[in-house]
């Protein structure tokens, strides 16, 4: 498997020399050209200046000529139309031309008298094996006379050669310094990728320990933060997920304990009544109560089992109404009060009035119920119960106390959950199943709220806020 580094390096290479090649291919096709073309304008545009010159002043324009062959190499030859050579500004020079003109310009300004009295003539000529090459430019000053101007240098064909001799000697520079600054950046594009591979590598593996900090605010930097956030996320999820499935192992335990008393009570009675033990109808009629007694008890757990899963799975929708909060406590009060006379427990209520509360009445209504009934179960021989309803930073709080023992502090959140019993005995004497709390922690969080409980020095009190 090829690297992402090696691979990047391979691309910039080729692309480096690819263009080097390029630059090469391009000289020699196009160079020669763009040579030629670019001093035809030179020539042309000198020509037109020393014709202006020459119509105004004579002597400025002979003045401007020798300063164009001294600066540009531009050789300039004012000649009439005898052939007869006016001005030479290598008069000073050894020239063949300097009083002669040569047969090949005669031959241009014949052939193309009517063209030069509109235009210009512009030709290229190359002697002794393309070894010097002149670029000639000759155009009519007036009907009397011509000005022709020449450009010498080497052949254009050896001033590409050389250009491209150049190109490559630059291009292997360029290539041998690309190659080790591609070298350093590629290392440090890659790293980070590979730094990210590596994390991804783990979280396959189900290891989130390894978190990669690239500061860089590119797209790569941003990837990097992306899996990071992924990893966090799997880890959490993860994590909520093995705390499910405990809760799940948990529940299966406490539901076969659940289930294990009144099965075995059902199996002992209904062998008492196969084999006789009952023998006269009062025994009987006991064992059959006793049957159906447990048969009630396991229905109602079944029950409510069913309807926390409801409640969890989200199937049941909250059905939200405004009620009066006092009112709606009133009556849940009054309801428990031959309970309360019977067990001669002092019970108050203290609850806000004139509040209407926005929720599910009938949850409500089975999370309060549920609160009173655990704190009738646990209320010991002091037999206090309190319920508060009290408005706090814009939520209700339902405070239900009773005294009693305290909750041991590591069982504070087990008691949240479905089928957990702090004390069994008791909730068997009751016929409790450790649903009724999980019942209305679901129901807090459902309305956007939460469940606590917390230990006093005379007891317990349990809170709602919604």
């Amino acid at each position: 498997m090829k690297k992402i580094k090696t691979k990047l390096f391979l691309v910039f290479m080729v692309l480096m020399v690819s263009l080097v090649l390029s630059g090469i291919v391009l000289n020699s096709i196009f160079l020669e050209s763009y040579y030629i073309y670019k001093n035809k304008n030179i020539l042309i545009s000198t020509g037109e200046k020393i014709k202006d010159v020459y119509v105004s002043n004579k002597e400025s324009s002979y003045r401007y000529m020798d300063m164009m062959e001294s600066m540009d190499g531009i050789e300039a030859i004012v000649v009439t139309k005898d052939y007869n050579i006016e001005y030479n500004s290598l008069r000073l020079k050894s020239s063949e031309e300097e009083n002669n003109l040569s047969k090949d310009i005669k031959k241009i300004i014949l052939n193309n008298e009517k063209k030069l009295s509109k235009k210009y003539v512009y030709y290229i000529d190359e002697k002794n094996n393309a070894q010097k090459t002149r670029l000639v430019f000759v155009s009519k000053i007036n009907d009397d006379k011509f000005i022709i101007l020449k450009r010498s240098f080497k052949s254009i064909h050896d001033s590409v050669l050389i250009a491209n001799e150049f190109y490559v000697f630059a291009g292997f520079i360029v290539i041998f310094t690309g190659s080790i600054l591609i070298l350093i950046f590629s290392s440090k594009i890659t790293k980070p990728i590979i730094e990210m591979s590596n994390v991804a590598e783990n979280i396959s593996n189900l290891k989130f320990d390894e978190v990669k900090n690239i500061k860089s605010k590119d797209e790569i930097g941003v990837l990097a933060h992306s899996i990071n956030k992924i990893s966090d996320k799997l880890n959490s999820s993860i994590d909520e997920l093995k705390q499910d499935v405990e809760s799940k192992k948990e529940l299966i335990r406490n539901m076969s304990h659940e289930l294990k008393t009144p099965i075995g009570i059902i199996k002992g009675y209904a062998e008492g009544l196969k084999y006789g033990v009952a023998n006269d109808k009062e025994k009987m009629d006991k064992y059959c109560s006793v049957l159906a007694e447990e048969c009630d008890r396991m229905d109602k757990l079944v029950k409510e089992l069913l309807n926390y899963s409801m409640m969890e799975g989200g199937i049941i929708k909250l059905n939200l109404t405004a009620f009066d909060v006092y009112e709606f406590m009133s009556k849940i009060s009054e309801r428990f009060m031959p309970v309360f006379h019977e067990k001669d427990i002092s019970f108050t209520l203290d609850c806000i009035k004139n509040y209407k509360l926005y929720a599910d009445k009938d949850l409500m209504e089975k999370a309060v119920n549920n609160f009173i009934i655990n704190a009738i179960n646990y209320v010991d021989e002091r037999k206090i119960i309190n319920v508060i309803i009290e408005e706090k930073e814009n939520k209700i709080r339902i405070s239900v106390f009773n005294t009693g023992n305290n909750i041991p502090e590591k069982e504070l959140d087990k008691i949240w959950d479905v089928c957990y019993k702090v004390d069994k005995a008791r909730a068997r004497k009751y016929g409790g199943h450790g649903i009724g709390l999980s019942i209305v922690r679901l129901t807090a969080q459902l309305h956007g709220g939460t469940a606590t409980a917390q230990n006093t020095n005379n007891g317990v009190i349990f809170f709602m806020e919604i």
